[in-house]
């Protein structure tokens, strides 16, 4: 026996009451029928019910009604001789609450060793369920989470993955447990973008943007990211969750769309929109140099013939050799520009004098001259090519691309094959003049009229509205389109004077034709100057009640660069309308600067896709996945998509295919008079 120890003292029966009364678990001790014998003070902290009261219970009472044939059972396996039972049940507290708790129970015997009840005891287990719930369904949206999610250390190594991770990246997840997320890394971004990442985790705590990426298989990966840190109770960073979602397909739809609001899609040369920004970019130049550049516009002689013969795919292909010849004749520092059909600009810097602009002019012309050698054929084409000088002949782009286009026209007038400068500003005023007098004339003797192209479903094929389109009844010209006569008067009162007469011709025939009966909405084209009158709404809104149609069944269409003129004056404009129930469209949308910043500040309901676009779609890959795009983009948007210039059933067919929603173009039906149009809706399907 160690002389050292210390005897213990005998614990006594209250002593071990206290003991029992202290413990956070509840114990007790059951009769053989189940009434409750002994409880300590846990249970009331437990519960809720004074141990007093409880006492001489039967346990089951206070078993929720669904746990007590299972507790009975297993209290009826202890008194018939099983050693231990443990479960979990719901205790009915006092307050009505439930308690979940974990039952140990053992057989209490007597000293013959007969079983008379059970002793135990009842922990509260409420919390860790909870816990363990709430983990379940963490780990739930983790597995089915649509989104990549990766999480990682605080030195960044990851330690788990989801498996919307593994599909997007191409990574399995023991391909980067305990790997950096660098391993991802496309090397697009430079050390600083990942230097502000971190130190926005670091004292944000989050950091959230796009991203490039690079999966498994080497595919670049646009990710929109978001990281955030996650905190222990001493606010230290424990780990990182990332998720991101797949946004590839949109950024490449946005690439191409970016590329079409500066660039030509067929011959790949500066469309409008970049024409302008060299434009403006040489004039400045010239202006601190105090130099002297030209500005010459450019059409093509004999290209509808060769459309007309040999088709649109030969036509192309003759644009596209003409492009290039026009490139190779320039200068590296010149600019080759194509604004649309068979019209080119050609911007010429540092041009010391009209003799040496005369001879650069001289030697595109003959390099046009040249016979073209055409899959249909060898075709000929010669050019019309006017003249304008800075700063002799205008000092802002408009100003310069208008007069050179006026002797481009005197060109063709002379001859064709031909250069001509800028003629005195006085004739020129005198032309338009003329020009304006006559149409002014036109407007008030009743000779511009409208006609409409019917709109149809995609899907179903039922006319769903009409566009109105303007028609000069010209006593000496016959039918005269607008392209030829409206360009003109661009900018000028009388421009608005026929919009406000189309908006009232156009919204009358509207209500004759709804009392009528005819279910359809009605597209009218506004000019930028119209699109910015302050009263234009009040306008609509007028029109709208003295012809009793709901303004709903009215859709102002506007072409992207009238929209883009002064954005924030259309945005108020275009929501003006729409807050009295007025629609929009963007037309010819991809012809000019389609940003998505710009698309998603416009409350437009439809974009119209180019029927340029439309035409070629099924001979030209790059517009087949224009049209794509652009039905894509409308769809993420939530806006409709409009194809016109549909001239086959082929187009009709793949249109409706891409998911375009409603289709307009030759194969329905051509533009027509209002009687004509009421006479072809009688024979469509209802």
């Amino acid at each position: 026996m160690n002389p050292t120890a210390v005897p213990c003292p005998e614990t006594t029966a209250a002593e071990l009451r206290d003991v029992v009364h202290d413990l956070r678990e509840v114990v007790f001790r059951t009769d053989a029928q189940g009434r409750w014998v002994f409880l300590n003070r846990a249970w009331t902290e437990l519960t809720g019910h004074a141990v007093a009261d409880s006492l001489g219970e039967p346990f089951q009472a206070h078993v929720h009604p669904l746990d007590r044939d299972c507790a009975a059972q297993l209290f009826t396996e202890l008194l018939n001789g099983r050693e231990e039972v443990r479960h979990t049940v719901r205790l009915l507290a006092g307050d009505g609450r439930l308690r979940w708790v974990e039952v140990w129970a053992r057989p209490s015997r007597d000293a013959a060793q007969r079983v008379h009840g059970s002793t135990g005891t009842l922990t509260d287990v409420s919390e860790r369920l909870r816990t363990e719930e709430r983990l379940r369904l963490a780990a739930s949206v983790f597995d089915g989470a649509r989104e990549g999610i990766a999480i990682t250390d605080p030195q960044g190594r990851i330690i788990d993955v989801n498996a919307a991770f593994e599909e997007i990246t191409g990574y399995r997840r023991e391909q980067v447990l305990g790997r950096n997320p660098s391993v991802l890394s496309s090397g697009r971004h430079d050390r600083a973008f990942y230097q502000a990442m971190w130190k926005d985790l670091v004292e944000k705590g989050a950091w959230s943007g796009e991203i490039w990426n690079r999966r498994a298989d080497g595919a670049l990966l646009a990710e929109l990211l978001r990281i955030s840190a996650v905190r222990d109770a001493q606010g230290r960073h424990t780990h990182y969750v990332a998720i991101f979602s797949d946004i590839t397909g949109l950024k490449r739809q946005q690439e191409t769309l970016e590329r079409l609001a500066h660039y030509d899609a067929l011959t790949g040369l500066p469309n409008r929109v970049l024409l302008s920004d060299r434009l403006e970019t040489l004039i400045a130049q010239a202006a601190r140099r105090r130099e002297h550049i030209a500005v010459c516009s450019l059409d093509l002689d004999g290209f509808k013939e060769v459309n007309d013969a040999w088709g649109h795919a030969s036509g192309d292909e003759l644009l596209v050799q003409a492009a290039e010849r026009m490139r190779q004749t320039l200068r590296g520092a010149d600019t080759v520009a194509r604004p649309g059909g068979d019209e080119f600009v050609l911007l010429l810097d540092q041009a010391q004098s009209e003799a040496e602009v005369a001879v650069v002019a001289e030697r595109v012309l003959q390099a046009l001259a040249a016979p073209f050698a055409l899959n249909a054929g060898p075709a000929r084409v010669t050019g019309s090519l006017g003249i304008a000088l800075y700063p002799q002949h205008g000092r802002t782009p408009d100003q310069l691309l208008r007069n050179a286009d006026q002797a481009m026209l005197r060109a063709k007038r002379q001859g064709k094959n031909h250069a001509c400068f800028v003629a005195d500003d006085d004739v020129q005023v005198s032309e338009r003049e003329q020009h304006a007098q006559a149409l002014r004339r036109a407007l008030h003797q009743g000779e511009l009229s409208l006609h409409y192209q019917p709109k149809v479903d995609a899907r179903t094929l039922r006319p769903v509205g009409a566009e109105a389109l303007l028609r000069w009844v010209h006593p000496e010209r016959g039918l005269v389109l607008p392209g030829e006569f409206l360009p003109q008067i661009h900018g000028t009162e009388l421009e608005c004077e026929i919009d406000w007469r189309v908006l009232e011709h156009g919204m009358a025939q509207l209500g004759r034709w709804m009392r009528q009966g005819h279910d359809m909405t009605l597209s009218i084209n506004l000019s930028a100057a119209t699109l910015l009158h302050p009263q234009l709404a009040t306008r609509v809104a007028q029109l709208a009640r003295e012809h009793g149609v709901p303004p709903g069944r009215l859709e102002l269409e506007v072409l992207e660069t009238a929209a883009l003129a002064d954005l924030s004056a259309v945005v108020q404009t275009m929501e003006a309308c729409a807050r009295v129930g007025v629609c929009f469209a963007l037309d010819d949308f991809g012809t000019g600067y389609s940003s998505l910043h710009y698309l998603r500040q416009l409350p437009v309901k439809s974009l119209k896709i180019d029927q340029g676009f439309v035409r070629r779609m099924l001979t030209d890959e790059g517009d087949m996945h224009i049209v794509r795009a652009v039905v894509g983009l409308a769809g993420a948007f939530g806006v409709r998509t409009v194809a016109e210039g549909v001239e086959t059933q082929p187009h009709a067919q793949a249109l409706t295919a891409l998911g375009c929603d409603v289709l307009q173009g030759y194969w329905f039906a051509r533009p027509m008079a209002a009687p004509a149009l009421e006479q072809w809706l009688a024979t469509q399907p209802h």
